[in-house]
């Protein structure tokens, strides 16, 4: 049977590579989600760290986790997500959402241990969602978590979020040029950026070497929820199916030197009730078609 893959390339478009974010099937048990994965044509998973810490309270170890990567042919590409890189240590978060607006040590523990033993490549960050400003201070605590990460052979992918101290991609940009790390880049996700302040013109002339992960998924304009942060986890739509100009936001990205594979990152409570296998084929396919439509019409 013909694939998606083998339909892209036929038609004269270079198939993309893509990555099963953790959140687009958040309820799959791991062989399900690695499946799924395998199964739809990614070639890797994101995994996030609660994720990770409840499978080890489930009694799988990280050999288990492996024998089912190397069955499935399939890796980790990204730790999902070390919040408030520049917050201060502790247990406390913005009201209603604990662990938001502080850094937790442990987690970025977690995040070196996977990258040590499962070769994973890059860790996501954000900001603080407390509402303060971005300055030395903070660039100076992304420098440093870069300077941390390195020895792992990790890169730290900053992920500009509308809620955060990080709002947007010029904001994003500023901290990552600022603080001049190799290992210091950003991630791009399109809900992000087309929620936030999108700047096409920008996202144009972003170093390709600062691209590190390119986060793609569509949503309804307006927004289904005032509050961002409710919307984004709830509201999320496969690409093509709502009114983000998707095309366009591809189009920049494609150029010389910017190797980010997409991440479908689609967090929607409707295909939450599908199963993974359904969820996962439907987001690569519609994946695959967005970026088709917009490498052949540019």
């Amino acid at each position: 049977m013909t694939n998606e893959r083998e339909v892209t390339a036929a038609a004269g478009v270079p198939a993309p590579r893509l990555v099963l974010a953790w959140g687009t099937v958040r309820d799959a048990a791991f062989p399900d989600r690695v499946a799924a994965a395998r199964q739809a044509g990614y070639d890797a998973i994101g995994l996030a760290i609660p994720y990770y810490r409840s499978l080890l309270a489930a009694g799988w170890t990280d050999r288990d986790l492996a024998a089912v990567l190397a069955a499935w042919d399939v890796r980790i590409n990204e730790v999902e997500v070390l919040f408030g890189f520049h917050g201060e240590p502790g247990p406390a978060g913005i009201p209603g959402r604990p662990g938001l607006v502080y850094a937790d040590p442990e987690a970025e523990r977690t995040a070196y241990h996977l990258a040590d033993t499962f070769q994973v490549p890059f860790v996501q960050t954000v900001g603080t969602f407390d509402g303060r400003p971005v300055g030395p201070a903070e660039v100076a605590a992304f420098a440093d978590l870069c300077d941390r990460a390195a020895p792992h052979g990790l890169k730290v992918a900053l992920e500009f979020v509308p809620y955060s101290s990080v709002p947007d991609l010029a904001a994003g940009l500023a901290v990552v040029t600022t603080a001049d790390r190799d290992n210091g880049g950003l991630c791009v996700d399109s809900w992000h950026f087309f929620r936030g302040a999108p700047d096409l013109e920008l996202l144009r002339t972003v170093p390709a070497e600062r691209v590190f992960m390119v986060q793609f998924n569509d949503g309804p304009v307006p927004a289904v929820d005032a509050d961002l942060m409710t919307d984004a986890v709830h509201h999320r739509l496969p690409p093509g199916e709502g009114d983000l100009d998707l095309r366009a936001f591809v189009r920049a990205l494609d150029r010389p030197g910017i190797r980010a594979p997409y991440s479908v990152e689609v967090y929607s409570d409707d295909l939450r009730r599908l199963p993974a296998p359904e969820v996962a084929r439907r987001a690569a396919e519609a994946t695959r078609a967005v970026v088709a439509s917009a490498v052949r019409t540019a």
